[in-house]
């Protein structure tokens, strides 16, 4: 997509979808780049309940990132990488999650690009050790948003497309 600009006949549009993972709360964000700015388009949260078993919550996500990205129409994507902890399970079922995700891109075309949470924290804070209050309310100050993107997955979500 092109917009009219001033300095150029035509400024290239590019609309990027981040996302932050997990089998529970999978946050996406949208963002649209033009050569001068980022403007916020949308973001959420898909809920998988922890009642259902992982490969039920696996497909929910699989489902509705796929409506998200053929709504949407993203020309690129980038993913945060896995915070590996102490608990092996969940980093399991985390590396399950973002297989999903991938899956979900790959077959719509997109290159997908991974930032680590420091990195994404660094590129939108300043500093790589920022809790996430502090990246959703730089989110809302970099978006021009008048009011802080809920929930946190979805913030962290349009921080991953902002780091891209």
């Amino acid at each position: 997509m092109f917009l009219p600009g001033p300095s150029s006949p035509l400024t290239p549009i590019l609309i990027v979808l981040g996302i932050d993972p997990s089998s529970t709360a999978t946050g996406y964000g949208l963002v649209e780049l033009d050569s001068r700015s980022c403007r916020f388009l949308q973001c959420g949260c898909i809920r998988a309940p922890s009642n259902r078993t992982l490969a039920e919550r696996l497909a929910l996500i699989y489902e509705r990132l796929g409506e998200v990205v053929a709504t949407a129409a993203p020309h690129a994507a980038a993913i945060e990488t896995s915070f590996y902890g102490k608990d092996p399970d969940a980093a399991s079922k985390l590396g399950e999650a973002r297989g999903v995700v991938r899956l979900v891109l790959h077959q719509a075309g997109l290159e997908v690009a991974h930032y680590s949470p420091s990195e994404v924290k660094k590129a939108v804070v300043g500093r790589g050790q920022a809790a996430k209050e502090q990246v959703q309310f730089m989110v809302a100050k970099l978006l021009k948003l008048k009011e802080l993107p809920r929930p946190l997955d979805a913030s962290d979500a349009l921080a991953v497309a902002l780091c891209h």
